[in-house]
């Protein structure tokens, strides 16, 4: 039996979601998971090329929720370990809004270690699986330092296509393959 969690990706395919970016690229945040924050605001996010999406990957890819999503987020995530860090996005069509950096103060342990295909030569993650004993009470996490995911339960997901706040995001399907191992009929 699999159990699913989804990953958030852009929806390239959505040709009315704008990207938020920077036209000074060297002043944004360089924000990694695990690490403490240190930015000052001297830099400017700017949407370009369409509307608001409710989540973006911003300069050095970090995590960038609307308020709605954000809201939500809170709702369902470990306090403890998630920040939202606000920030201004302007638009000269759009008006200005007010956007947050998803920052996670640790990485979760929950790669599923026997399942997920690794890169023989470099050990990064090709395909992730997560672990049921280790998600089975998560709703929100991350899976690796570097590449600033963001993961979010069936439950979480439903209720995100629920109330339509996957305006520019598609979501890419986690697998949970040893759930069978952990729960008996």
């Amino acid at each position: 039996m699999t159990d699913n969690y989804y990953k958030f990706l852009m929806n390239g395919e959505d040709k009315k979601a704008g990207n938020i970016f920077s036209p000074n690229w060297d002043l944004c945040p360089n924000i990694n998971d695990a690490e403490e924050v240190v930015f000052n605001n001297d830099f400017v996010y700017e949407l370009q090329d369409g509307m608001y999406p409710s989540y973006d990957r911003g300069p050095h890819c970090v995590r960038l929720v609307n308020e709605e999503l954000k809201e939500l987020l809170e709702e369902y995530v470990e306090r403890e370990f998630v920040e939202f860090i606000p920030v201004a996005v302007k638009s000269k069509e759009y008006g200005d809004r007010q956007y947050y950096i998803v920052h996670f103060k640790k990485i979760y342990d929950v790669i599923d270690e026997e399942n997920t295909v690794f890169n023989d030569f470099t050990g990064s993650v090709i395909k992730l699986r997560v672990d049921y004993a280790k998600v089975k009470n998560l709703h929100v996490f991350n899976s690796q330092p570097i590449i600033n995911d963001l993961i979010v339960s069936t439950k979480l997901y439903k209720e995100i296509k629920k109330r339509k706040l996957n305006f520019g995001v598609t979501f890419g399907p986690i697998y949970c393959l040893n759930k069978d191992k952990y729960v008996t009929k």
